[in-house]
């Protein structure tokens, strides 16, 4: 099923096309565009799939992709080392998430939230003694480089970061604030 024939419009002014250069992507006529978008005539099955084929295909090519957005290196602490080497990383780096690692995989992450509430339900803890593991939480989702930042997003609407991977190693790491980034470029 197509969507309504008014979008046909919309879709064409948002990828800023004028309707003689969609006729000429789409092999379909300037005047009959027209007509579809004046809702003067309704266009065969066929005509109207071309047009909304055309436009899906032009906003694929010019939808980002999260290589553009994501932040590198990633800054990372292994699951064996000490709290405080942590809260000194993010500190330092002014993150307020990192990933875990052990022997470059991702195995957890860590947060100021979950510092904080380990040290909240652990009195008496030693930052010094006590390891990255204990107060890690999942490890963060990863997608592949290629990957439409509109994919991501919907990610990011449930975890805090993504890392991004590039044949099988990881090559970044995506956060909120990386796409607000991008929204204002």
């Amino acid at each position: 099923m197509l969507p309504d024939l008014r979008e046909i419009k919309q879709r064409r002014v948002a990828a800023g096309l004028t309707q003689s250069s969609l006729s000429e992507i789409s092999s379909v006529s300037q005047s009959l565009i027209a007509k579809i978008e004046a809702g003067k005539i309704e266009p065969s099955y066929a005509k109207a799939k071309r047009l909304f084929d055309c436009l899906t295909q032009l906003h694929a090519k010019q939808e980002k992709l999260v290589k553009d957005a994501m932040t590198r290196p990633v800054v990372s602490v292994e699951e064996s080392e000490s709290l405080k080497s942590a809260i000194r990383a993010l500190e330092k780096h002014g993150l307020s998430q990192l990933p875990v690692l052990s022997k470059e995989k991702p195995v957890g992450s860590i947060t100021e939230r979950g510092i904080l509430g380990k040290i909240n339900s652990s009195p008496g803890l030693e930052i010094e003694r006590a390891r990255v593991e204990e107060a890690m939480e999942e490890a963060l989702p990863t997608i592949q480089e290629n990957t439409p930042v509109s994919v991501a997003s919907q990610l990011l609407s449930f975890n805090s970061a993504v890392l991004v991977v590039k044949k099988g190693k990881i090559a970044g790491i995506l956060t909120k604030s990386d796409l607000l980034k991008q929204m204002i470029k």
